[in-house]
């Protein structure tokens, strides 16, 4: 099964605007409903990234997930991010399947970022800037159902 998504505009915290690959993903909240959220695919990051604030809405609780700091582009100790990994269950509503992913937790704001690890094991992504089009193609046996 595949499905393409067109690139979106979204504005950065620098307040620039971007297009962007991005995937609308569904997780399931404490409470039992679904939220929806849009992610950046990004295959330049190793895990996919949020906030802490989504660990709460989904009903992790943040301190037992694995301890790591975040050093993106600068390795100045200033510079980390207290972060946790937690496995995170997601929705992809265009191919009715739900996998379970690592998902990193930084403790303060972070951007919405569908990284390589789990996502990409999934499904197959072709990023297409000249079209601003991403391909995604599922090849991985995932739990069916929503």
């Amino acid at each position: 099964m595949s499905f393409s998504k067109p690139w979106r505009t979204l504005r950065g915290p620098d307040d620039v605007e971007r297009r962007l690959p991005i995937l609308d993903v569904f997780l399931r909240t404490a409470r039992g409903s679904f939220v929806r959220e849009v992610f950046v695919v990004d295959s330049g990051a190793d895990i996919s990234l949020g906030p802490r604030r989504l660990c709460e809405l989904v009903g992790l609780t943040w301190q037992e997930g694995k301890m790591i700091e975040l050093h993106g582009i600068s390795q100045r100790r200033e510079c980390a991010v207290q972060a946790t990994i937690h496995p995170l269950d997601i929705c992809v509503r265009e191919t009715g399947c739900r996998l379970t992913i690592p998902f990193c937790f930084a403790a303060d704001d972070a951007p919405l970022l569908l990284g390589r690890d789990g996502f990409f094991d999934a499904f197959r992504v072709t990023l297409d800037k000249q079209h601003l089009v991403t391909e995604f193609e599922l090849v991985e046996t995932v739990t069916e159902g929503r």
